[in-house]
């Protein structure tokens, strides 16, 4: 779930500052009844703005994803173990094959998993 916008943070403590009930402003704008409390006391610090989402940053930064798209682009037979050496190569970042993994399913939805077909799956 996003953030609420500035705006709507501002008039949520704006309403409370003019009297009006918590439990009133909450239906008013849509929202839980402790989130408007939240909001009152945290413009009560000075605190409004957004807290950062928690979580760890991604191993493959938003400014690295171009230079990534490209280098898949290459060569679309290259298998992820392949891709992780090469991505090491060009950035020096090792990315473990789950990142990889994950990433590429985000991108594309599908990717190689074999680097030749078994006899088997030709018919």
């Amino acid at each position: 779930m996003s953030a609420l916008s500035m705006d709507l943070r501002e008039r949520i403590v704006a309403a409370c500052a003019e009297g009006a009930t918590q439990v009133s402003v909450a239906k008013q704008f849509g929202v839980c009844s402790k989130t408007v409390g939240r909001l009152v006391k945290r413009a009560a610090r000075g605190e409004l703005a957004p807290l950062p989402l928690p979580g760890r940053a991604p191993r493959l930064p938003v400014e690295d994803e171009e230079a990534f798209v490209s280098m898949v682009d290459e060569d679309s037979d290259w298998t992820i173990e392949q891709l992780s050496f090469e991505w090491h190569k060009r950035s020096g970042v090792l990315l473990p094959r789950s990142t990889l993994h994950d990433h590429l399913k985000r991108l594309r939805g599908r990717f190689k998993k074999r680097v030749v077909l078994l006899q088997s799956d030709v018919r």
